[in-house]
């Protein structure tokens, strides 16, 4: 059974662009079918899957994605590999390699 929430903690702490919050963590949970279809519409809008994924670390975390953006990219594949748990993994990772 698949876990419904985790905690990421950074390796690189990320700070909101007016330097007033400081994320040290990523509190992910499962996604609503929602946002699951925002990812795919992404997804399929950009044909880029790092997009479409920061984009749903976006919706399931509550962090921008402005903020995101200067995510260290060991954090990133930590929050996509909890994330592709919940997806369709043969349409979620298309043309990603």
């Amino acid at each position: 059974m698949l876990e419904t929430t985790k905690t990421i903690v950074l390796n690189t702490p990320i700070e909101s662009n007016d330097s007033k919050v400081r994320y040290e963590q990523i509190d992910l949970k499962e996604p609503v079918l929602i946002q699951v279809e925002q990812f795919y519409e992404a997804q399929n809008k950009s044909n880029h899957s790092i997009a479409a994924m920061r984009l749903l670390i976006s919706l399931v975390s509550g962090i921008p994605e402005s903020v995101l953006k200067k995510m260290a990219i060991s954090d990133f594949h930590k929050c996509q590999e909890f994330l592709l748990g919940f997806l369709d993994s043969k349409r979620s990772i298309a043309g990603s390699n």
